[in-house]
């Protein structure tokens, strides 16, 4: 037997020694990569901020690519209500102001670094970059660049020529870079195919290649539906995205070679790339179509009302500097109930090389709850009672024995589906952007309601009703969207209904019912009585609670006559509504200007930006009169305007008896009630002005809906105009 020389064993233990060493000193991490069009995300974008906070909760992403930020409010207003609501965990790099529908980078502050940015000029919009460095990372890691992107929409030609004139201008700065310059390339990039142009040049020819994990695909085939990102919707929110369904491939995160192949402390995770919310049945329709397969359902109720684009994500893997942090582990998601006590486990969280001495539980995110037994492996809490669908999202720390921590995150969904009332689902103080008019916190969610069937449309094909809250004066009604084949309840019946809760150009409604129960029947729901002030100004509060709701105006006038579109219009002492023949049964009525009603009943109906009465029959009116006595129909005059539509000035008329004993005030007001200019105030020597289409400093308003609101002592009256340019 061949003997080894002593020093040659003593080598050889060494080596031993030292590789275990090496390797008990150096471990890997991971960070998770987002990229996300949050859709014209901008201050004013209130409603939707909640609902991508609920999806940045969920994935509790590390570094995000957001795509179409509109300016540095909208920035603000993101970062501070949907990744920092509870604390300040992230912060965003440089935002460029050269171009609008801006990319970002939004990162966490406790992962990673932001070193330095670029902003690269292209035929559209800026490629943006910012180098990113790993918080306890190895010397072997080297600092990377992410890019984001939002190129040329819409198909074609010229459009497809435009993203590649885009792609080249990226092409170009890495031409200048060493071949070991690590980047990631993501956004919204329109792409149709991977024939396009712009896809071969990221993915074939660039001087440090992009790798796309995803590989191949083709447009509007269910077999590639896993693959797509775009559209969450099939029907159209108000607020500019798109409605097709999910049937393209527009979102990527595109990996530089170093990532897949060549560099072994920083690499893409091999699976990691991923579609939030893509379940891979919803092609060509909504993602909250039935359930889903792959999120709870509140999750793609969010993704659905966030944005018409699925996040994605994918992981990379980077070594660290140690390994003797711990590593947390605080159980897998779960889905519970009302009254189920949760266990919250970390039995799985362990000390590579020493012991965890200290756990700590917490949470961060949904209604709060008592955790029991916080400092404990395995903590424990109750759901509480919630009206409409939770997640609670539970944090977990541990420490070890050299006093250095790691965190996880684990998820409860909470369904609930049923037990709501119209109140539930109307009740909101948010108006929303857009087409919006004040939309339901459970827009997108599948619910069974109970409530008081209070008009049917005389349509056998369509037998479209309204249900309400028998309990609640304001905020207690709801439209039912009837399809074909459906039989309708009858006025009086309590019904519980199981359907799509819905938002149509600013009509909270339910549609595709799926189950209709009556409870009972009789039940008769007493008017609630309004002014005609209460449904005049367009999108407002005072209107909007009474949307879907019995009403009665007492002792208007007919202000003026049926339209072609079967309407006409009343007065009260406080302004004017619209009545309208949509639920009418019977022969309706047609009557004079001047006639005066003591009464009429019907259910308010909102639609093109304006709320209608709707009454139901005949009896809904009480036998019309010459208007006599205390009631003189000539205080009730219209104010009216001529040409409107108009551009660029408009003739404003008014006529009140009262108008030399009681000052006037003439304004002008946008579609928010915002006030636009003034244009009399006090006792006017003329019956009528000229508004040029200017506000109170003389500069030119833009062109939309406009009101011109009349005031004196006894009258309100209100007026719509359309400004043209």
């Amino acid at each position: 037997m061949e003997k080894f020389p002593l020093i040659l064993i003593f080598d050889m233990a060494r080596f031993v020694v030292l590789f275990f060493l090496s390797n008990a000193i150096y471990t890997q991490d991971s960070l998770i990569v987002m990229s996300y069009n949050v859709l014209r995300f901008n201050r004013n974008s209130t409603h939707r901020v909640q609902y991508i906070k609920k999806v940045v909760d969920y994935i509790q992403p590390d570094i995000v690519v957001l795509q179409e930020i509109e300016d540095g409010a909208g920035l603000d207003k993101i970062l501070e209500k949907a990744f920092n609501s509870d604390s300040s965990v992230y912060a965003a790099g440089n935002l460029v102001s050269s171009t609008w529908m801006k990319s970002v980078v939004v990162y966490r502050k406790s992962k990673v670094d932001i070193s330095s940015h670029v902003f690269i000029s292209t035929v559209l919009r800026d490629i943006t970059g910012y180098t990113v460095s790993i918080k306890n990372a190895h010397s072997n890691v080297l600092p990377f660049t992410v890019f984001g992107a939002h190129l040329k929409a819409s198909d074609g030609s010229s459009e497809a020529d435009q993203r590649w004139e885009e792609t080249k201008e990226l092409y170009k700065y890495i031409a200048q870079k060493n071949s070991d310059y690590h980047y990631i390339f993501a956004g919204d990039f329109n792409i149709y195919g991977t024939d396009e142009k712009a896809y071969k040049l990221l993915t074939d020819s660039m001087t440090v290649d992009l790798e796309d994990v995803v590989g191949p695909w083709v447009r509007n085939e269910s077999a590639h539906v896993s693959k797509f990102t775009q559209s969450t919707r099939t029907d159209n929110l108000g607020d500019g995205g798109a409605t097709g369904g999910l049937d393209d491939r527009f979102d990527f995160i595109l990996f530089s070679d170093h990532f897949t192949a060549k560099d072994p402390d920083l690499k893409y995770m091999e699976g990691s790339y991923k579609v939030i919310g893509n379940d891979g049945a919803h092609f060509n329709t909504s993602i909250i179509d039935g359930s889903n397969g792959s999120v709870p359902d509140s999750i793609a109720e969010a993704i659905h009302i966030a944005s018409d684009h699925y996040p994605v994500i994918a992981k990379i893997i980077y070594t660290s500097k140690t390994s003797t942090s711990p590593v947390a582990h605080a159980g897998g998601d779960a889905v519970a109930a009302i009254g189920e006590k949760v266990f919250l486990d970390g039995t799985q969280s362990y000390d590579p090389n020493g012991s965890v001495v200290s756990y700590a539980w917490r949470q961060t995110s949904g209604p709060t709850v008592t955790i029991n037994n916080i400092a404990a492996t395995t903590a424990d809490f109750v759901v509480p009672e919630v009206n409409r669908t939770s997640v609670f999202t539970f944090e977990l720390t541990v420490t070890d024995n050299d006093g250095e921590q790691a965190n996880d995150f684990v998820n409860i969904s909470v369904p609930v589906t049923s037990g709501y009332t119209p109140y539930d689902i109307q009740l909101t103080t948010d108006k929303g952007v857009g087409e919006d008019c004040y939309p339901s916190d459970f827009e997108g969610q599948n619910l069974e309601v109970t409530g008081v069937v209070t008009a049917v449309r005389p349509d056998s094909d369509y037998p479209n009703f309204f249900i309400q809250d028998p309990f609640k004066d304001e905020w207690g009604g709801m439209f039912i969207f009837i399809n074909k084949g459906y039989q309708a309840p009858s006025v009086g019946d309590q019904v519980k209904l199981k359907g799509d809760i819905s938002e149509y150009y600013g009509l909270t409604e339910m549609k595709n019912i799926s189950s209709t129960e009556v409870l009972s029947s009789g039940i008769s729901i007493e008017p609630v009585t309004i002014t005609a002030s209460s449904l005049s100004g367009g999108c407002q509060i005072w209107a909007e609670k009474y949307e879907g709701m019995l009403v009665r105006l007492v002792n208007v006038i007919v202000a003026w006559k049926s339209s072609e579109y079967n309407q006409w219009g009343v007065s009260d002492w406080t302004g004017t509504a619209i009545i309208d023949d949509y639920m009418f049964d019977g022969d309706w009525p047609n009557p004079e200007k001047g006639i005066h009603f003591i009464s009429i009943t019907g259910v308010v109906h909102y639609s093109y930006g304006e709320y209608k009465l709707m009454p139901r029959n005949n009896a809904d009116f009480n036998d019309p009169v010459n208007a006599t006595g205390n009631e003189d129909p000539k205080r009730f005059n219209l104010i009216t305007n001529y040409p409107n539509p108009f551009n660029p000035t408009t003739t404003i008329k008014f006529d009140l008896v009262d108008k030399e004993l009681s000052p006037i005030q003439l304004n002008i007001l946008d579609i928010n009630g915002h006030l636009v200019a003034s244009l009399v105030d006090g006792f006017p020597s003329k019956n009528k002005v000229i508004w040029n289409g200017k506000n109170h400093l003389g500069e030119n308003v833009p062109a939309g809906i406009y009101f011109a609101r009349l005031k004196s002592k006894s009258t309100i009256l209100t007026n719509k105009m359309i400004l043209l340019k």
